[in-house]
């Protein structure tokens, strides 16, 4: 990873930016995508997650490895929060620098968080739906995800947002949104509140599970249902994961930024996620998964010790 002087920091986010023009919001001129691009065309079966930490992706083939990184954070409050011009709505962009391979296919990722004093309102719908299309509207962009952990009641608002979204989009930018295991195996009619979204893509998450998940468990026990989720996974490098459809898009997160030998590790992953090259589940040590990142993440000290975060 490479290292920035303490001096050059406030100039690196900036200067990148403006490189790759990833990140000026405004009127720009959304990227021209043909109409109904499908996820195939629009991104590779491997995608990397750049979360809010200092990364460069740029040794990843832009070929065969797309970057889903961090744009920005929306964090929903009551409107007034106390305060009666106080917006309902905080948007906390990305501050921390990214560097891709030109070419490389990029999707812009936007968190959503409910505060504890979220309420729902039509206002807060319009609001969270116009900071969605500005994000959506940036140059150089291949798709939009959405990652909102939204509970029972905030679906209703969650649906409405996405409804109020997609046509202020780019036309034929896919739509895609991260998925908890329980949204993807709900039985028809049954908690099965995805079936009507207007999205292209629901990523299943196969990782961070919590008291639902064992070290060494192969993930591949979770019935997924919901036809949005079919196409993808979600998993870390931390982590074991589920057994993977060599047409599926695998989403990758990594708990630390990536080092040039995870990303070397990433390129073989289309060869290495076929069933029959999956290890056996009884031979599961902790963390075990098909790259050996974990062993990476876990051994490779020196690539840790010229990473810095910034602040």
């Amino acid at each position: 990873m490479v290292r920035f002087p303490r001096k050059l920091r406030p100039l690196i986010l900036p200067l990148f930016l403006a490189a790759l023009c990833l990140h000026t919001r405004g009127d720009n001129d959304p990227v021209n995508l043909p109409a109904a691009m499908p996820f195939a065309a629009a991104m590779p079966r491997t995608v990397l997650w750049a979360w809010e930490e200092p990364e460069d992706l740029s040794a990843a083939p832009p070929d065969s490895i797309g970057v889903a990184y961090l744009a920005e954070t929306l964090l929903l409050h009551k409107a007034g929060n106390g305060t009666p011009a106080a917006p309902a709505l905080a948007i906390r962009f990305r501050r921390q620098p990214l560097a891709v391979a030109p070419g490389a296919a990029i999707m812009a990722v936007v968190r959503i968080i409910a505060e504890p004093d979220f309420q729902d309102s039509a206002e807060l719908r319009r609001q969270t739906a116009l900071a969605l299309k500005e994000t959506a509207r940036q140059p150089g962009l291949r798709a939009l995800q959405i990652d909102f952990d939204a509970t029972r009641s905030q679906r209703p608002f969650y649906a409405a947002v996405l409804s109020e979204l997609r046509p202020q989009m780019p036309a034929g930018m896919p739509l895609s949104i991260t998925a908890l295991l329980s949204w993807c195996a709900a039985a028809p009619g049954s908690g099965d509140w995805m079936a009507n979204l207007p999205i292209d893509e629901a990523v299943p998450m196969f990782f961070r599970l919590g008291g639902n998940s064992r070290p060494g468990d192969n993930k591949s026990g979770y019935p997924i249902r919901d036809a949005h989720c079919r196409g993808s996974a979600g998993i870390s490098t931390d982590e074991s994961w589920p057994k993977l459809d060599p047409q599926q898009r695998v989403y990758l997160f990594a708990p630390r930024p990536w080092t040039p030998l995870e990303l070397a590790a990433v390129q073989i992953l289309p060869n290495g996620r076929a069933p029959a090259l999956q290890p056996d589940p009884a031979a599961f040590n902790l963390r075990v998964n098909d790259t050996g990142l974990h062993k990476l993440n876990d051994a490779d000290e020196s690539a840790v010790d010229e990473r810095e975060d910034l602040p």
